[in-house]
């Protein structure tokens, strides 16, 4: 009887071990397995890397060859003389010659037609329209500036009074109607004050 035991005993042993065998070498092949799938992730991982690492170059490459081609294009224009463009002359307007303007009154109240201006300046404050005898004609008076109205108003007896009667506080800001005058031995002789209406 105990031999038989012994028996069975040294069988199921064997068994044992066999199994035991069995689930080393199972492990051993789960354990090959993942280190291959880790080998196999870390050859990926580089073959990446270096593909990246290709790509910045040939990007850099790339980028260093533009550079070279626009600071040499830059080069050769800051060299390059630059073509003469024929100036155009600007087109002068005409003056309308039935336009005139005149600083300001003298004491009589008259205007010297010798001192008539074609353009309009910071020191001229009437404009006359003429007719077409350019004996007669209308005029108001005019300022480009709150610098000239400050002026003329503070000094109203010279600028505005001898030529415009004026209604209003005085300010910046003002309308002028039309007074007449007429040419007569080559002084503008007042027919009609201009009125100014201050705003």
């Amino acid at each position: 009887m105990s031999t038989v035991l012994s028996l069975f005993l040294f069988v199921a042993a064997i068994a044992y071990v066999e199994y035991r065998l069995k689930r080393i070498n199972a492990e051993k092949d789960d354990n090959s397995k993942e280190a291959f799938r880790f080998f196999a992730t870390k050859e990926e991982l580089k073959s990446a890397v270096k593909r990246l690492t290709q790509q910045m170059t040939d990007d850099r490459t790339a980028l260093d060859e533009r550079m070279t081609s626009v600071e040499q294009k830059a080069f050769f224009a800051a060299e390059k003389p630059q073509e003469e463009v024929e100036e155009q002359p600007v087109p002068v307007e005409e003056a309308d010659p039935s336009v005139v303007f005149f600083r300001w009154p003298a004491d009589d109240g008259t205007f010297d037609d010798a001192q008539r201006q074609k353009v309009q300046t910071e020191d001229t404050y009437y404009r006359f329209q003429l007719d077409d005898s350019r004996t007669h004609g209308e005029f108001t008076f005019v300022t480009i500036s709150d610098t000239q109205i400050s002026k003329a108003n503070n000094s109203s007896k010279k600028y505005i009074e001898r030529a415009c009667n004026f209604v209003g506080t005085k300010s910046s800001k003002y309308i002028c109607k039309p007074g007449k005058a007429h040419l007569e031995r080559g002084r503008w002789l007042i027919d009609l004050k201009a009125r100014i209406e201050y705003c």
